[in-house]
């Protein structure tokens, strides 16, 4: 793929190149992801090695703490990512109500337990408390191969992410266009 083509991509999100985002849908959305996911590891290895070397957590541990974050940190940028680029506004919306949800309703601030029913039927559909449990395994010490199924989970939430940005946001192209252009109209954005 040559420089033009990774500018458009880059710098365009969803407007611009289209032909070129139906022959070759997987390079362009790696591209356009590289960046994007590049960041958010060394974010999260940052944040990571501060939490044990800064705040000094008892971490039983450290080495699962970092790759747990490196997982996580894949999981939900895809996550967010997906959603933006394949409904456009309408995806960045989700993705916010998505994550209000699971920072609500994970089992972080309070158990499930006593959270309304609602969160209590909806938690395990959301990746939040996977990565939860995941560093909850890391810190406190192993239990069983409960960390090895929350890797797992969240890893089938970085296909199914894929899967939104690869598969599922053909048919929205049009519409995400229309929208565009409807917005740009409007001149409000």
């Amino acid at each position: 793929m040559g420089g033009h083509d990774y500018t458009c991509f880059a710098g365009k999100g969803s407007r611009g190149c289209q032909g070129a985002w139906e022959t070759k849908a997987f390079t362009a959305l790696f591209w356009q992801i590289s960046d994007i996911l590049l960041l958010s590891q060394v974010q999260t290895f940052i944040i990571v090695l501060g939490d044990l070397y800064l705040l000094k957590i008892q971490c039983v541990h450290p080495v699962s703490f970092i790759v747990t974050g490196a997982v996580t940190s894949l999981t939900f940028s895809l996550l967010i990512y997906s959603l933006t680029i394949s409904f456009g506004d309408i995806g960045k919306a989700l993705a916010v109500v998505v994550m209000v949800l699971q920072i609500a309703g994970s089992g972080g601030t309070y158990p499930i337990e006593a959270l309304p029913s609602f969160f209590r039927a909806v938690y395990i559909f959301f990746p939040f408390p996977y990565a939860i449990n995941a560093m909850r395994e890391c810190i406190g010490g192993m239990y069983e191969n409960t960390l090895g199924k929350c890797y797992i989970t969240l890893l089938l939430f970085g296909a199914a992410s894929l899967v939104i940005g690869l598969v599922i946001r053909k048919p929205f192209i049009r519409l995400n266009h229309f929208i565009e252009k409807r917005m740009e109209d409007t001149e409000m954005l």
